[in-house]
């Protein structure tokens, strides 16, 4: 029961997220010009152009002040969906983390492994993350919520993830096989 209340939570949560989100996005569409830079996606096109972490983003990475909020912890993914697609009845992220750090740098993996490293930028204005891996052409944006529990990322049209979300709970170390987070069973 706890659980379905927690999904419940998080999907009012994520539908009034969208909500704002596609409000504030079709004021900034009827305000800007049609040119596309590098930094848009275009959006006629299915095709977006993921980047890597480049010497600008590296120096404005390490420029950045940090947010304790968001760097103080490891952050274990809880549950994640699309909206696009059928909601998991598990959480197809387990054993997954993330480790944001204060000198503008991430690591991410499942359970001890490390999987990717790179840079991250967060815009304190809009509340955004942007991530670029050093390791591959992998990039992403996410619209944040935290709290001192959790945290929400919500994807944004940038790099084509708006139809993801995820909830990531905020802990000292790296999870466990077998051990539980929060609200979670032991398998």
């Amino acid at each position: 029961m706890i659980r379905i209340l927690n999904l419940l939570f998080c999907l009012v949560i994520l539908s009034s997220s969208c909500q704002k989100a596609a409000k504030k996005d079709k004021n900034s569409t009827n305000s800007t010009s049609n040119t596309v830079t590098s930094n848009q996606v275009p959006q006629s096109g299915s095709s977006v152009k993921l980047l890597k972490a480049d010497e600008d983003f590296i120096k404005l990475a390490g420029a950045q002040k940090p947010y304790p909020m968001i760097t103080d912890s490891i952050w274990c993914f809880y549950f994640a969906l699309s909206l696009s697609e059928k909601t998991p009845t598990e959480n197809i992220y387990q054993g997954h983390w993330l480790d944001i750090k204060e000198d503008g740098s991430y690591s991410k993996g499942i359970y001890d492994k490390t999987t990717d490293e790179g840079k991250y930028v967060y815009d304190y204005t809009s509340k955004t993350l942007e991530f670029r891996s050093l390791l591959k052409d992998t990039s992403s944006q996410w619209a944040v919520k935290v709290d001192p529990d959790a945290m929400l990322l919500i994807g944004t049209e940038r790099f084509n993830n708006k139809h993801w979300q995820i909830k990531l709970l905020r802990k000292s170390s790296p999870p466990s096989p077998n051990v539980a987070l929060k609200n979670e069973k032991k398998r």
